[in-house]
């Protein structure tokens, strides 16, 4: 097992990830909850790839960052309990 498969606490990422949503249960926020945990391990693997080599994981990083954003774009607001 490589150091960034051993630093990934993936536990965290969703407590992170649950915090954001601020805990309220419901089909969007379970949508939302998963989509930030995505984003968050994309996170940590993008900033795997550009620490480690940049030049050489460039095709990744860019892979990368382009599904962060498209999970960005599945990220729905969600008003205040009524």
């Amino acid at each position: 097992m490589d150091t960034f498969s051993l630093n990934m606490n993936t536990h965290e990422l969703l407590k992170e990830a649950e915090h954001s949503t601020l805990g309220h249960p419901s089909a969007s926020i379970a949508g939302n909850i998963t989509a930030l945990f995505a984003m968050l391990v994309l996170r940590d693997i993008l900033a795997y790839e550009a620490a480690t080599d940049p030049i050489a994981n460039l095709t990744n990083i860019i892979s990368i960052s382009n599904s962060i954003a498209y999970l960005n774009g599945s990220i729905k607001t969600i008003g205040p309990k009524k």
